[in-house]
């Protein structure tokens, strides 16, 4: 299968939703994401909405490794304040390469223990290495 991106932005923040949405798709499209799809999360009540975002899920497979480096890079450069990442899945695997504070709070007490274990203890592959330094600018 290979790597699930998982990207979100707050709705609340943006009026060009539509653009900010069309403009990720054609970046995905043209580094060979090999599909995508998208939901709304929301949290609170009717009246006191807390947050509200658009959840963007870009999926590309292992052979387009470099095609994925780009298209998260080219993210990074043109929507750093608009568009966060929220995680970056490697599927074979069952690995979760990165997490942001926002997916830590949502996940489960193992998982979140299993993933600073491994953060603690830098045990990553190459291509996990090359994500978190390179793209994400993390000192790993």
């Amino acid at each position: 299968m290979g790597y699930e991106i998982e990207m979100s932005f707050d709705l609340r923040k943006h009026n060009d939703v539509t653009k900010l949405l069309g403009n990720a798709i054609e970046l995905a499209e043209i580094n060979n994401c090999e599909r995508h799809f998208q939901f709304t999360e929301t949290e609170g009540e009717v009246r006191r909405i807390k947050k509200q975002n658009y959840v963007l899920v870009f999926c590309f497979e292992d052979e387009r490794f470099e095609g994925m480096t780009n298209f998260l890079k080219q993210i990074l450069a043109r929507y750093k304040r608009k568009i966060h990442i929220e995680s970056i899945y490697e599927v074979n695997n069952h690995n979760l390469i990165y997490a942001s504070s926002y997916y830590m709070s949502l996940m489960e007490k193992e998982q979140k223990e299993d993933y600073k274990y491994r953060r603690e203890k830098r045990s990553y592959s190459e291509t996990d290495y090359f994500i978190l330094r390179e793209i994400l600018k993390k000192n790993y």
